[in-house]
């Protein structure tokens, strides 16, 4: 069987992009400052967290402790799912699978029509190794338009080759090369196919 390779976890907010391994980065939108804007700020680049200008001096505060506050203060749902799905990012990028699937869901409990938040769901239930679970995540991310089609059905194809659907997963690998002509991956992934004709 096939080891997950590659997690793209999109992120709502800011112009920026994040990978738990490989890619390139992404274009978002920004909110409309605050906790909000510094949250999606923190999930850009969660190794590496902000500095904070607060009463005037200058603190640390931790990233998702600025996600949280940016959930807590939201005025209006865009900005709640979004800081929901930036949490998200931040704590899969520190291997708590459980507490990032949560703030998935709650950021589609308030917008199930975040397109990031199904994607970066379906990319933590791969890393659960709950196949079945992330395709149909995929699925929704891919009905709803996200932005990064070529990597959602490259991952797609590797849960549908973990289940053992070799047609689809060839299928997947396949869309992904022809939506990303420079992206080796899926190119490498097709060589080991062989396609009979009848």
């Amino acid at each position: 069987m096939k080891t997950v390779k590659h997690y793209k976890l999109l992120i709502a907010g800011v112009t920026a992009g994040f990978y738990c391994a490989g890619g390139s980065a992404q274009e978002v939108q920004f909110f409309d400052g605050g906790y909000s804007e510094m949250c999606a700020i923190a999930a850009k680049n969660p190794t590496a967290p902000p500095k904070v200008e607060l009463t005037g001096s200058r603190l640390d505060v931790p990233p998702l402790e600025l996600c949280t506050q940016a959930i807590r203060t939201a005025e209006n749902r865009d900005n709640r799912a979004g800081s929901y799905n930036n949490r998200g990012v931040l704590l899969f990028a520190q291997g708590l699978l459980a507490e990032s699937l949560s703030d998935f869901d709650a950021a589609l409990l308030v917008d199930d029509t975040l397109s990031q938040a199904h994607v970066n769901r379906g990319y933590t239930l791969m890393a659960l190794k709950r196949w079945a679970d992330s395709i149909a995540a995929f699925d929704r991310g891919i009905a709803l338009g996200t932005s990064e089609l070529a990597k959602v059905h490259y991952n797609r194809g590797i849960a549908y080759e973990e289940l053992g659907n070799v047609r689809e997963a060839y299928q997947d690998y396949l869309k992904a090369s022809e939506l990303d002509p420079l992206w080796e991956e899926p190119k490498q992934e097709l060589t080991r196919f062989s396609v009979k004709r009848n």
